[in-house]
Parts: structure tokens; C-alpha cells; sequence
């Protein structure tokens, strides 16, 4: 007996209250971790709204401080896996009760804590203030044109129009509206809305797995919800990748409940957030044509849903749209950071120069890209049971974000992690949370370890590390885990069990 499955049984074998009691102490512990280690040296309320703070500001020659943050960060993801392991296979009430009122209670406290890796909030507030207080348009116009509003000196991205979709600017909008001009209650306001959209993706986990595998629905939920890594990307820093991963759920939902033109809807809506669902419109495309017959019914599905996609996609764009590049795709192909392709992008650019350097490795990236979406589509018309879009669009997501990702930031990792809650455990989902364990590091990698001087080290120093850095050991189980499963293949191919009964089962699927 291994000694993985050793301590699972004695987990198993744990009398129900004491399980419970377990989770609950486990939660108690994580909100005092969460407290103390991080909203009561980076208060929201006690530090002030003042420009451009970051973790590194605030901790900076103060080397007991970021001793702090690393082991608040580490102890967060323990008593995370250890949550998780206290829930596997568990479906009683008093379980979900404990699990989500710790899910409630550190999500609160959490509101709390000043968005310290990141200003996106200001900018989205910002942009939102441009749309409802100037009626200006943020696809075209900068916050540099409005210098006098009480937010400018917050934002980050002065020089540059909305980097996001019309369906998340038209949100921003009315969170700015609702919000007013208090700089406080717009922080507030943007937090808020991301905690709503955190809450329908657990309803959408909960949703499907209490369906279609109850013994795995607690686990789901915990596996994504009590992530320190979402928590702390949503309610702490409120990026809006929530309110995408949100509608990536909803598809997979849909497709699960063979609502196959509410799922591309789904997937758009997505797209009119941040554009990454595009790539997961081909999945909805393939499911829906096997599982329909005849070619009349395939082309009205066809038919209908682009006509209904195009429509939503023109009603979230008429307020805004004045032609040219509203996506800035041209400036999206120039922005290297954390990833394998700006380690590539920085040792070419000494030899053939920097324009043709990211044009080169964007188009390569772009390229391999369109590839995993193919080998998805492939496998979601091969297989035929529910779990097969999730299981593509995570591999498609995982790809995206390990290997052709130019730009990479910890938040994007929510997006295969919502989708890694979903399967059952294997490779895909361990790599999702691997990846989110790693993710967290990156802010102190960079922060402190290699923002120590101003200005920063060279560009091509700093990107040959960080990117291995915060990568290479997802990156290093990647290369293990896909050799290791083909031998595992070959094996259960040739066995006997495999001869008599291949019939897929919900618990050996990764």
C-alpha cells in the first residue's frame, strides 16, 4: 500500500464529527492565517487608498515583513490541501455547511485587504468612470485625457484604451455607477462584483457534480473555492478573470446538459470579457455535431447559433464601436512577461532584434495554439461522455498558459483551475493546482527577490529566470506526468480488466 492511499483511509476511517469538526477547525485556522498575515499588515481601511502601493512598497527593506508574506502564503496552502483531503469523497450537510461557511467568512474578511499585486482594480474603476461620468469610450480613449478625475493618480495603464471586452466594460460601468464618486465604495463595488461571479462558479461546480458525480460535489467545490490563489486574485484584488471564468463554467454547464447553442452563447459572453473563450467556441461546435444527427438538424444548429452569437456580439459592441483595433491586438502581440515565449522572445531579440522577435515567437505561439484546440476538438468528438469539454478546454487552457502564453499573470490560472474542480483526479487536475500553488509565488519572486534595485535588472536577465522561475516545476511534472500516463495507457490496453469492460467510470477520467 502506498503511503498516499495509507493516510487516505485513515481519513476515511475518521467518525463524521470528528471530520467536521476537523474542517471547521481547519477553516477557523485559515481565517486567522488570512487575518493575520494579511489583512492586518495590508489593511484596505487603515492604509488609505494612495497610488501605485504594492506588496513591495509596503515591504521593502523590511525582511521580517516578507518573511511574513512567504510563510503566510505557504501555510495558506497547506491548510488548503488539507481542507481538500478532509472533503474527498464526503457529501454530508454538515460538511457543505462547515466548507461554505469558511468560504464565506474568509471571502469577507478578505474584502478587507488593499489590492496589493496589481492596479487593475483602479484602472477598471477608471475606465468605468470614463464610459458613465464623461461619456467617453474606453476602447478609444485613455484615462491621460482625463487627468482632473480623482482616480487618474491610481491607475497604472494611463496611456493605453481598455485591454478587455464590452461586456466587462459595460459591468465596470455600472459598478462605477452604482459605487459614485466614493474612492473607497468603488474598491468596495469592484471586490463585490467579483465575489458575485465567484459565487456562481461554486454554484455551477456544485451544480454539475451534484448531478452527474455527488460523491466528488464537496471536493469540487472546495478544490476551487477555498483556493488561496482564488481568494485572494477576487476578493483581495479584484481582477475580473472571475466574471470570465464564470461564463467558461456556464458553457461547460450547457454542453453537459446537451444545451449546445446556450454553450457557444456562453463561450461569447465569455469572450466579450477577455477574449481566451474564443478558443473553446470549436469545442461547443464538435460536441454539438456529434451528438446531433442528420445534416439538416447540424446546419440549423449552425445557422442559429452564429447568428445569435453574432447578435450578442453586435449588442455588446453598438455603444462602443467606432471601427479600427478595439481589442489593441497589435499591442497584445508586443507584451512578453513570465512565460516560456519571453524567455524565447528575449534571446532572440539579441540577434535579430526586438520588432521581429515578437513577431516571430507571437506567431509561433499563435500557431501551436490553434494546434492544442484541434487535438481538444478531436478528443471532445471522440468521446462521448460528460466530462469530455471539460477535459478539452482544460487541456486547452493549460497549454495556453504553460507553453504559448506571452503575457503570464497568476490570475489567469483561475481559469483551468475552475474547470480542474470539475474532473476527477488526474493529471489535468493536478497540474491545474500545481499551477496555482506555483502562481502564488510569482509576487514574491519578483517582488522580493528580483525587484531589489530601481531601476529593474535588464530585461533579458530578469525574463530568462522569472519565467522558470515560477514555471519550472509545473512545467517539470508536465513532462513527467504525460510519459508516466502513456506507460500507464499501454499497460491497462493489454490487461485482462481492460479486455472484459473499457467502459469509462467517473472516478478514473482525468
Amino acid at each position: 500500500m502506498e503511503i498516499g492511499d495509507f493516510r487516505q483511509r485513515r481519513l476515511t476511517a475518521l467518525p463524521q464529527q470528528t471530520r467536521v469538526a476537523a474542517l471547521g477547525g481547519v477553516g477557523l485556522v485559515s481565517l486567522a492565517v488570512y487575518l493575520w498575515g494579511l489583512v492586518r499588515p495590508f489593511n484596505l481601511f487603515t492604509l488609505g487608498l494612495r497610488p501605485a502601493l504594492t506588496v513591495h512598497k509596503l515591504t521593502v527593506n523590511d525582511p521580517l515583513a516578507q518573511t511574513g508574506f512567504i510563510i503566510t502564503m505557504a501555510l495558506l496552502a497547506g491548510l488548503y490541501y488539507l481542507a481538500w483531503r478532509l472533503c474527498r469523497g464526503q457529501r454530508s450537510r454538515a460538511m457543505w455547511t462547515t466548507l461554505l461557511s469558511t468560504v464565506l467568512l474568509v471571502n469577507l474578511a478578505l474584502l478587507a485587504l488593499y489590492p496589493i499585486d496589481a492596479a487593475d482594480v483602479f484602472d477598471n474603476i477608471m475606465r468605468g468612470r470614463i464610459t458613465v461620468v464623461y461619456g467617453g469610450n474606453p476602447f478609444y480613449d485613455t484615462p491621460a485625457q482625463y487627468q482632473q478625475d480623482p482616480f487618474y493618480r491610481y491607475a497604472a495603464w494611463h496611456q493605453v484604451p481598455s485591454a478587455y471586452g464590452p461586456f466587462w466594460e459595460l459591468l465596470a460601468a455600472g459598478a462605477s455607477r452604482l459605487a459614485g464618486d466614493g474612492i473607497m465604495a468603488n474598491v468596495l463595488a469592484f471586490k463585490s462584483l467579483g465575489l458575485l461571479f465567484y459565487l456562481g462558479c461554486i454554484g455551477l461546480i456544485s451544480a454539475m457534480l451534484r448531478r452527474f458525480a455527488p460523491k466528488r460535489a464537496l471536493q469540487g467545490v472546495c478544490l476551487f473555492a477555498l483556493n488561496p490563489l482564488v481568494i485572494y486574485e477576487t476578493a483581495a484584488n479584484a481582477h475580473n478573470d472571475i466574471v470570465m471564468v464564470f461564463f467558461i463554467l456556464l458553457g461547460i454547464y450547457a454542453l453537459s446538459r446537451k444545451r449546445f447553442s446556450l454553450a457557444a452563447l456562453a463561450f461569447t459572453a465569455g469572450a466579450l470579457v477577455k477574449f481566451i473563450p474564443i478558443l473553446l467556441l470549436p469545442l461547443a461546435g464538435a460536441a454539438a455535431l456529434r451528438a446531433l444527427s442528420g445534416w439538416k438538424r447540424r446546419a440549423r444548429f449552425a445557422i442559429v447559433t452564429a447568428l445569435a452569437c453574432g447578435l450578442l456580439v453586435a449588442v455588446a459592441y453598438a455603444p462602443f464601436w467606432r471601427g479600427g483595433d478595439p481589442l489593441s491586438v497589435e499591442r497584445r502581440r508586443k507584451l512578453f512577461s513570465t512565460s516560456l515565449p519571453a524567455v524565447i522572445q528575449v534571446q532572440l531579440a539579441e540577434t535579430v532584434g526586438t520588432e521581429e522577435s515578437q513577431s516571430l515567437v507571437s506567431r509561433g505561439a499563435l500557431a501551436l495554439t490553434g494546434l492544442a484546440v484541434l487535438i481538444a476538438v478531436r478528443r471532445t468528438w471522440m468521446e462521448k461522455d460528460w466530462l469530455s469539454p471539460a477535459r478539452a478546454a482544460n487541456l486547452i487552457l493549460l497549454f495556453y498558459l504553460l507553453f504559448t502564453c506571452l503575457w503570464f499573470q497568476p490570475w489567469y490560472v483561475l481559469w483551468p483551475l475552475a474547470l480542474a474542480a470539475i474532473l476527477p483526479e488526474g493529471e489535468l487536475s493536478r497540474t491545474a493546482v500545481l499551477l496555482s500553488y506555483a502562481a502564488l509565488w510569482k509576487v514574491i519572486i519578483f517582488e522580493f527577490f528580483l525587484y531589489k534595485s530601481d531601476p529593474l535588472p535588464p530585461r533579458q536577465w530578469r525574463e530568462t529566470i522569472l519565467g522558470p522561475a515560477t514555471l519550472g516545476i509545473v512545467w517539470l511534472y508536465v513532462f513527467y506526468a504525460i510519459p508516466a500516463r502513456w506507460r500507464r495507457a499501454s499497460i491497462t490496453h493489454f490487461s485482462p480488466r481492460h479486455i472484459h469492460s473499457n467502459l469509462p467510470k467517473d472516478n478514473l477520467q482525468t
